[in-house]
C-alpha cells in the first residue's frame, strides 16, 4: 500500500497533546504551529488501524493482557531489525518506556544511590532519577562542531564510584538524533562491566534509523553486556501510536528482571486494551515493514527539505544531519540570544512551537529541537514565517 505523507490532518479536538495542548504549553502563542511533542502528523498503518477498529467493535472494554505472541513478537523483530538474538522469555511489559525507566531507576538503586544520564537528554530521564530520589550524575555529551559524542573518560570516573550503579542511556541519543556505532557501545558497556553499572537503554526511537548508519543494540553485542542491560523499545514512535501506550522490557539477567517485575507490580501495571492489539499488529504485519520504509524516505526528505532552506535563507541556524528520529537539534547560537530571547523569537516572532535546548539540560543552551513528522507544505509555511522575521530582525 502506497502512504500519502502529505495529506494535511487536522488533529484538533481529537484530544491530541501536541495540537490541543498548545494552549496550555505555550500560552504566550497557542496559535503557533506545532512541532514540538515527538508524535507524528501521519496517519498510523493500515493494518494498525484496523486491529484497533476490530478490538474497538467488541462492546466490553475490560482489563487486559497482552496476547500469548506479543514476547515472541518482540523477540523476533530485535533479531530483524538489530540483529540480537533475544530470547521471548527476557520480554516484559510495560505502559510506555518512560513509566518503565522510573520503574528500572526505583528496581536497580536504592535511594540515595547515583544514577549517570548524559545531557543534553530527553528531559524524562533527569526526572526519572530526582522523583524516585536518587543522586543525579551528568555525564555531558561532548559537540565537536559536528557530531555530538561521549565524554568516555569521565564516565569511567562516574562509574568508577560505587554509589553509582545504574546509567540511563538514550539510543539513539535524543535530542542531538545521534546513533552510536559498534566501538562507541562496546566502550560504554565494557566501562560498566568493569565497574558493576547496570545499563538502562532506551531504544524507542531505533526503528527510525536512516539508511546511511547501521544501529546496534548494546545488548546484542554480546553476552556479557546482556547481563548488565535492560533494553525497552516500542512500536510507538515509529507507527505513531504513542497514545497507546504500550511498551516491551527485554531483561536477559533474571535477577534484574524480577526485580522489574516485582516494582512494576507495586505500580499496579494493567496493559492498555488497545495497545496490545496495535503491539501484535505492528510487529507482525509485513504492512507495517512497507509502511517505515516509505516513512524513513519521507522523512529524509523533510530533512533535506529544511536544511536546503535553512542554508539558503537563514545560514546562521545550522541543521546537523540527523543519524535516527523526526526531531531535528538546530544550532541557533549564532543568533546571539539567550535562551530567553530565541525561545521568544521562535514562538512569538516566527509562530513556531518548538521543543527548547535548555529542556534538556547542559549543553541544550542556544539550541532548539524541530519535529519534522509532519507534512512538507506545514514545515514550508513554517519556515516561510521564520525567514521573514530572520530579515526583519537582520542576522
Amino acid at each position: 500500500m502506497k502512504y500519502n505523507f502529505d495529506e494535511v490532518l487536522d488533529r484538533r479536538g481529537t484530544l491530541s497533546h501536541k495540537w490541543d495542548g498548545m494552549e496550555e504549553g505555550f500560552p504566550r502563542n497557542p496559535q503557533a504551529i506545532p512541532l514540538w511533542v515527538a508524535d507524528m502528523d501521519f496517519p498510523c498503518p493500515r493494518p494498525v488501524v484496523e486491529a484497533v477498529c476490530r478490538r474497538a467493535a467488541h462492546p466490553v472494554y475490560g482489563y487486559s493482557d497482552m496476547s500469548i505472541h506479543a514476547k515472541e513478537l518482540a523477540a523476533a523483530w530485535q533479531e530483524k531489525k538489530n540483529g540480537w538474538k533475544a530470547k521471548p522469555e527476557w520480554v516484559t511489559f510495560s505502559n510506555g518506556i518512560v513509566p518503565a525507566l522510573s520503574a528500572m531507576v526505583a528496581a536497580f538503586t536504592e535511594p540515595g544511590e547515583g544514577v549517570i544520564i548524559q545531557p543534553p537528554v530527553y528531559y524524562p530521564f533527569r526526572d526519572s532519577v530526582v522523583n524516585n530520589d536518587r543522586k543525579l550524575v551528568e555525564n555531558p555529551l561532548v559537540f565537536d562542531g559536528e557530531k555530538w559524542g561521549i565524554h568516555f573518560d569521565e564516565l569511567e570516573e562516574l562509574a568508577a564510584d560505587p554509589a553509582n550503579r545504574l546509567l540511563l542511556l538514550c539510543h539513539p541519543l535524543n535530542p542531538v538524533s545521534r546513533v552510536l556505532n559498534e566501538e562507541e557501545l562496546k566502550r560504554i558497556g565494557d566501562i560498566c562491566l568493569r565497574n558493576h553499572v547496570i545499563v538502562a537503554v532506551d531504544e524507542i526511537h531505533s526503528d527510525l534509523t536512516y539508511r546511511h548508519k547501521h544501529f546496534y543494540s548494546l545488548a546484542g553485542l554480546g553476552e556479557a553486556y546482556e547481563q548488565i542491560s535492560a533494553t525497552a523499545m516500542a512500536p510507538s514512535k515509529v507507527f505513531n501510536i504513542a497514545g497507546l501506550q504500550t511498551s516491551a522490557i527485554l531483561i536477559p539477567n533474571e535477577d534484574l528482571r524480577e526485580a522489574f517485575i516485582k516494582e512494576m507490580d507495586k505500580r499496579v501495571y494493567i496493559p492498555n486494551l488497545f495497545g496490545a492489539a496495535a503491539f501484535d499488529a505492528a510487529y507482525s504485519d509485513p504492512e507495517c515493514e512497507e509502511y517505515l520504509e516509505q516513512l524513513l524516505t519521507y522523512l529524509w526528505e523533510n530533512y533535506l527539505f529544511v536544511d536546503g532552506y535553512l542554508k539558503k535563507w537563514m545560514p546562521k541556524i545550522t541543521c546537523q544531519k540527523p543519524d535516527a528520529t523526526y526531531l531535528l537539534w538546530l544550532d541557533c547560537r549564532q543568533l546571539c540570544l539567550n535562551d530567553e530571547d530565541l525561545e521568544r523569537f521562535w514562538l512569538e516572532e516566527a509562530g513556531l512551537a518548538l521543543d527548547a535546548g535548555r529542556w534538556f539540560g547542559k549543553g541544550g543552551s542556544g539550541f532548539m529541537r524541530m519535529n519534522i513528522g509532519c507534512a512538507r507544505s506545514l514545515l514550508e509555511k513554517g519556515l516561510g514565517q521564520l525567514r521573514e522575521v530572520y530579515r526583519k530582525r537582520k542576522f
